[in-house]
C-alpha cells in the first residue's frame, strides 16, 4: 500500500492524501492551497497522480482547503465517486461555487469555472452518516466519523489489506455550542494527524466568551465599531449564537450586527436546517422557536449596496464579514475604514495562517496594506483564540493516544505546531513523521 502526501505537509492548507491499494486508488480530501502567493502557485502543478485513475474522493468536510480543487480534479479526468456526510454535500455546493466566482474574476485565468464546480458536484454521488460503513470495492471500506471541527465535518477511517488508516481532518474543539465534541478514533495502524494547534493551548470557551464580551464593552463605550473577520462555516454560527445569548440574558450593550457576508448567510440557512444536530442546548432553543440566527439586532447585508450602507459613522455596530484570514471579501473595505480608528476595535476568532493581512494584523503591525492602500492601524487588536473550531495540542494528543497507532504522520501544520506535537507524542511512546510535499511513504 502507498500513501502519497498531495497536500498539507509541512503547511496548514491543501488538504489532499492519496492511497493505492488493493486496486484502487482513493483521495482523502482534495483541497485548495491559500496563503502567500508561492503557496497558492501550488494550485496549478500537476497532480502527483493522474486524476483519471482516482476511483474515489473522501471528503472530510466542506472548508476549501479540504474540497476546493475538485472542480479541477474532475475537469482533468476524474470520473469517480465522491463520498461525504449528508451536511458536507450541501455545504460542499454553496462553497464551490462561491469559488468558482471568484476564480472567474481572477486576473491570470481562473483554476476553473462555474460550470466545472457544476460537473464536479454531480460525482458527489456517496453520502454516509457517522458510523456507517461504506464499501469502496475490491475489500476496501471507510467509515466516517464525528470530528466535531463544522457541521458535518468527519474524520475518515480507510480499512484496506487488513491494516485501518485513520484520516482526522480537522479536528474540533470541545464544549462548542453547534456541534458535538470529536469523537474518539478506533485502533488504527497509520494515523494522519492534523497539528494547526499543535504547540498551543485554548483558554477555556467561558473565558473566551468573556473576552468577547469586554471587547465589545471597551469598544462601545470608546464610541467605536467592532469588525469581526469570520469564517463563513460553524466560526460565523458560533458567533452568532454567542451574541444571541448575550442579548437574552441582558448582556450585550445597545449595538446593531449586520452579517456582512452573502457566503456565511448561505452556510447559516443550511445550520438552520441541521439544527437537529447540534449539542442539546441549541437544539433546546429551537424547539423553543428561538432562532440565534434570527433576531432583531442581527441584519443581513447581502448586496454590495447595503454593505454600504451599515451606518458606522454612528458606532456602535458590530460588522462580522469574511474572509475569516482577511485575504479578500467585504472585510477588506471595513479594514481599510474602521484600522485607522483608535475607538474601533478588530476582534480575531479564529487561526490567522502565515502570509495572511490576518496574521499582519493580529502580530501588530502597525501599518498594512489594504486593497492597494498603506493603512495605518490604530484600532484596537483583540484575539480570541478559545472560539477556534480546531482542537488544541492536549486535545490533538489525547486523540492520537487513543488510536494506539503504529505510525503517525503529522500535517496541517506550520513549523512550530508540528515540532512541537511531534515532541509531544514521542513523550507518549508515539511514533511520529512530518512528510514533505508529494513524498510517497509504504504502509
Amino acid at each position: 500500500m502507498k500513501l502519497t502526501f498531495a497536500g498539507a505537509a509541512e503547511m496548514v492548507t491543501g488538504s489532499c492524501f492519496h492511497v493505492e491499494a488493493g486496486g484502487r486508488q482513493v483521495l482523502v480530501d482534495c483541497g485548495m492551497f491559500q496563503g502567500l502567493p508561492e503557496v497558492e502557485e501550488r494550485n496549478y502543478e500537476p497532480f502527483p497522480f493522474e486524476p483519471r485513475d482516482i476511483d474515489w474522493v473522501l471528503l472530510s468536510h466542506a472548508h476549501l482547503d479540504h474540497l476546493g480543487l475538485i472542480p479541477r480534479l474532475v475537469r482533468e479526468g476524474f470520473r469517480g465517486k465522491i463520498a461525504s456526510t449528508v451536511p458536507t454535500k450541501e455545504i460542499a455546493r454553496i462553497m464551490l461555487m462561491d469559488a468558482a466566482k471568484v476564480q472567474e474574476e481572477e486576473e491570470n485565468g481562473p483554476l476553473y469555472t462555474a460550470d466545472d464546480a457544476t460537473v464536479a458536484l454531480d460525482r458527489f454521488q456517496l453520502t454516509g452518516e457517522y458510523g456507517e460503513t461504506l464499501p469502496l470495492g475490491n475489500g476496501m471500506e471507510a467509515v466516517f466519523h464525528d470530528a466535531g471541527h463544522i457541521l458535518g465535518a468527519a474524520f475518515v477511517e480507510l480499512r484496506v489489506e487488513g491494516k485501518t488508516l485513520v484520516f482526522s481532518g480537522d479536528l474540533g474543539n470541545r464544549g462548542k455550542p453547534l456541534v458535538e465534541d470529536p469523537s474518539y478514533p478506533p485502533k488504527a495502524d497509520v494515523v494522519v494527524l492534523e497539528s494547526t494547534y499543535g504547540d498551543r493551548v485554548h483558554r477555556p470557551a467561558e473565558e473566551s466568551v468573556e473576552a468577547l464580551h469586554q471587547a465589545l464593552v471597551e469598544t462601545f463605550e470608546a464610541g467605536g465599531n467592532v469588525i469581526i473577520p469570520s469564517f463563513a462555516l460553524e466560526r460565523t454560527q458560533e458567533v452568532l449564537y454567542i451574541l444571541f445569548k448575550l442579548w437574552r440574558q441582558g448582556e450585550l450593550p445597545r449595538c446593531r450586527i449586520f452579517l456582512d457576508s452573502p457566503l456565511a448567510t448561505a452556510a447559516t440557512k443550511i445550520f438552520d436546517k441541521f439544527a437537529d444536530r447540534f449539542p442539546e442546548p441549541a437544539r433546546k432553543l429551537f424547539r423553543k422557536k428561538r432562532d440565534p440566527f434570527d433576531f432583531e439586532l442581527l441584519e443581513y447585508t447581502l448586496t454590495r449596496q447595503a454593505s454600504k450602507r451599515i451606518p458606522v459613522d454612528d458606532g456602535r455596530c458590530i460588522i462580522i464579514a469574511g474572509s475569516g484570514m482577511c485575504t479578500g471579501g467585504r472585510v477588506l473595505h471595513h479594514l481599510r475604514r474602521q484600522l485607522p480608528q483608535p475607538n474601533s476595535s478588530v476582534v480575531f476568532v479564529g487561526f490567522q495562517a502565515v502570509g495572511t493581512l490576518g496574521r499582519e494584523i493580529s502580530e501588530g503591525a502597525l501599518k498594512v496594506e489594504v486593497m492597494g492602500s498603506i493603512v495605518p492601524v490604530r484600532c484596537r487588536i483583540w484575539k480570541i483564540d478559545g472560539l477556534s473550531a480546531h482542537a488544541d495540542q492536549p486535545i490533538l494528543t489525547d486523540w492520537a493516544l487513543n488510536a494506539d497507532p503504529g505510525q503517525v504522520y503529522l500535517v496541517h501544520g506550520e513549523e512550530a505546531g508540528l515540532a512541537t506535537l511531534a515532541k509531544k507524542l514521542s513523550d507518549h511512546g508515539v511514533a511520529s513523521r512530518i512528510p514533505r510535499w508529494q513524498e510517497s511513504v509504504s504502509v
